[in-house]
Order: structure tokens, then C-alpha cells, then sequence
């Protein structure tokens, strides 16, 4: 009764903000629609940007696309892509729950080709395949494999809105075409964003991959005071998991060790619920497929322990909620787990082994920011260790 009572309440509250944000006539950032059709059309026919691009084209995603876009030209491996995205998609007004372009346009070169998502609203990737390029606006997690075919445990349904997306094929390199196309215009700073991101990529940590599931990003970056390793997290808006590969036997010795320190939290409400489930996690991979994420609350009690309330997840994910006291925020911070009986009572009977150590930031529902680092991350075992960071 606790928890109903609990839920109730964080809805009450979010349909409150959801009434404030509507009659600020608030929209999301950067706008699209025809006056994002004309700047870009425009831009690249500016005399100066033209002779930088091999191919271009405007297109318009909806909410409820059924399938993947042909932009209508083909890409070869190698060659540089910068996609620019604006507008946003709509789940809820009454909780004001919107999702924004950074999130939710994915490349595929070829039928068979794997899905890329781009890292921001402007972003460039670089061609590993080739083929005829195909694009879609679909929010992360619903996919049934990494060559793009649609989970059909999860149709769409439910949004509204549409992204306006312009792709950009460069004969050289992308730095070179934006570097020519800021000087000739932007628009809602799109290209100032393009460039930055050429000029300075976010590279994920050494030896750390984003999970394609949710795709590549700018969230985590590595840092170092001498020979300290760490790993900072930043995430506005956006979802990404960072994944190591760990194979490590579970045993009744098990320990998970780290130390982190969060300096913001990206949601100010209990998490437990999908509209508010933004937090910043460490998280254990088991051979079963099965993840046990050791969290960060706002508002849930240390050692609240929940099944992961989003679709496709509920299946795979548990919470332990770790730490929760406010006054704590900023602060390094050590921990160690005994990861097997923390699975026993978590989720069931144990299996054999680990199989990777991930990081885990979501900012997307409430679109907040969160902000945490981590350093000295291993699992141990009697004489056996992993250094994961």
C-alpha cells in the first residue's frame, strides 16, 4: 500500500509540472518543422558548402514510422556522415514526458547493415559498412537485434510528434565540410554543435563500449590524476550504458569493489516508476543475461530493491538501491559488495559467472542532469582479480 501511495503521489506531481510546462509552452530544442527544412536546404547550396558535400537530404520522421527511411543515396565504408536532428516526440502531455532528437536517430547502411545511433542532435559518425543508407527515429532499447529488425514484443504506440533530420555525406572529411558550413550559416546552433563534436569527439574510455542496444554517446569520458584512472560521467536528456568485459566465476567470495562520487542526481522523485526513471548506477552482467544495478536515489530508502519498471528491461534488470543520503552527494565514496548473495536475494538462485561490469546514466524522462565519477573498480576473489578501471 505504501509504494501505491508513494506512486500516486509522484504522478500527482508530474501532472502538476506536466499543467506549469504546458502553459510555458515549452517545446523541444532544437525546433524543426520548414524552418529547419529551408536552413539546411539552404546551407547546403551556399556556394562555399556545396563543393564539400557528395550527398544531402532533408527528411521528416514521424512517431508512428513503420520502418526505416531510405535517404536515397548510398554511403561507402569509410566515408563520414553528419546528421542534424531537431523537434521531438511526445509520450505524454498530461506528465510532460517528450523525448528530444538526441536520443532517437539511428543509421543502418545496407539490409543488413548494424544500426548506429548518432551521439547528440548533431553528430558525425564514420561508415564501418556500406550500402544504401536508411534512417529511422525510434526511441533506444526497442530492437530485436543489432542489424536493426524491430522487436515485436514492443510495437510502437503512444507517440506523437515527428524529427527533422538532415543527413550529410562529406567527399572529405566532416571537420572540413562543417568548419566551411559555420562559416556560412547555422541554424538553433546545429552546426556549431557538428563542429565541436569533429573537432573534439568524446571518445568512450580505453578498453569500455556503449551497448548497442542504446547506442553510442557522449555520456562517459576518461580522465586521470597521474596514474588515478576515472571515469566521469555527464548525461542531460540522454541514456547510455558503458560496458567492460569481466569474465569472472561467481563464488559465495565474490566481491565487487569501487569508489564513486555523484555530485548530481538527474531526478528529484522516486525512481521506481517509468515517467521517473532517471539514475546514475554501477551494474554486474551475468551469463543468464540477468543485470544487478547498485544505484543512487533521490527519494528510495537504502536497500529498496525493485525489477527495472521499462519494457524489455523488466525482463533482464534488478535495483539495489545504494545510497540515497543528499548529504553525501560530492563526496568519494567506497563500496564493496558480495555480489552472489546480493543476487540470491535480489533476483533468485545464482548462476557460474560474470560476464562484464557496466555503468549506467538515464536523464531521459525528466531530462535532468546527472553527474557521478567512478575510479577503482574491480572484482575480486580470494588471489583472483579484474581491474576494470
Amino acid at each position: 500500500m505504501a509504494a501505491v501511495l508513494r506512486t500516486m503521489a509522484t504522478l500527482a506531481r508530474l501532472a502538476g509540472r506536466g499543467v506549469f510546462s504546458a502553459r510555458r509552452q515549452e517545446a523541444p530544442e532544437p525546433r524543426g518543422g520548414t524552418a529547419f527544412e529551408v536552413a539546411f536546404k539552404a546551407l547546403a547550396c551556399h556556394p562555399s558548402v556545396a563543393p564539400e558535400i557528395r550527398q544531402a537530404r532533408v527528411l521528416t520522421l514521424s512517431a508512428d514510422e513503420a520502418g526505416w527511411t531510405p535517404a536515397g543515396f548510398e554511403v561507402k565504408p569509410g566515408e563520414e556522415v553528419t546528421v542534424f536532428a531537431a523537434g521531438g516526440f511526445i509520450a505524454s502531455k498530461a506528465l510532460d514526458l517528450r523525448f528530444g532528437a538526441r536520443i532517437g536517430v539511428w543509421l543502418r547502411a545496407g539490409d543488413q547493415g548494424h544500426i548506429r545511433k548518432t551521439g547528440g542532435a548533431a553528430a558525425t559518425l564514420r561508415m564501418s559498412e556500406g550500402g544504401p543508407l536508411h534512417v529511422v527515429a525510434k526511441p533506444p532499447g526497442e530492437w530485436a537485434d543489432e542489424r536493426g529488425a524491430f522487436d515485436p514484443a514492443f510495437p510502437r504506440g503512444g507517440l506523437a510528434g515527428v524529427l527533422s533530420v538532415c543527413v550529410i555525406v562529406w567527399k572529405e572529411s566532416a571537420l572540413k565540410g562543417l568548419d566551411v558550413m559555420a562559416r556560412a550559416g547555422d541554424h538553433e546552433a546545429l552546426v556549431a554543435e557538428a563542429l565541436e563534436d569533429a573537432r573534439h569527439p568524446v571518445e568512450a574510455p580505453e578498453g569500455w563500449r556503449y551497448l548497442w542496444r542504446l547506442g553510442e554517446g557522449r555520456i562517459y569520458r576518461e580522465a586521470s590524476d597521474g596514474d588515478q584512472r576515472r571515469i566521469c560521467c555527464h548525461t542531460h536528456e540522454d541514456v547510455g550504458i558503458l560496458q567492460f568485459p569481466a569474465d569472472f566465476a561467481l563464488t559465495d567470495t565474490t566481491r565487487l569493489r569501487w569508489r564513486w562520487k555523484a555530485d548530481r542526481l538527474p531526478c528529484d522523485l522516486p525512481e521506481d516508476i517509468q515517467p521517473t526513471h532517471d539514475y546514475l548506477s554501477i551494474a554486474v552482467e551475468f551469463e543468464n543475461g540477468q543485470d544487478l544495478t547498485y544505484m543512487w536515489s533521490s527519494k528510495l530508502a537504502v536497500g529498496t530493491i525493485f525489477r527495472c519498471p521499462l519494457p524489455y528491461w523488466d525482463r533482464v534488470e534488478t535495483h539495489w538501491v545504494l545510497r540515497s543520503d543528499a548529504r553525501q552527494l560530492g563526496q568519494w565514496l567506497s563500496e564493496e559488495r558480495p555480489v552472489k548473495a546480493d543476487y540470491a536475494r535480489a533476483v533468485g538462485a545464482p548462476p557460474a559467472r560474470i560476464v562484464r561490469v557496466w555503468l549506467i546514466a538515464v536523464s531521459v524522462f525528466q531530462r535532468g542532469t546527472g553527474i557521478c565519477e567512478y575510479a577503482d573498480i574491480e572484482l575480486v576473489d580470494g588471489d583472483r582479480v579484474i581491474k576494470v578501471l
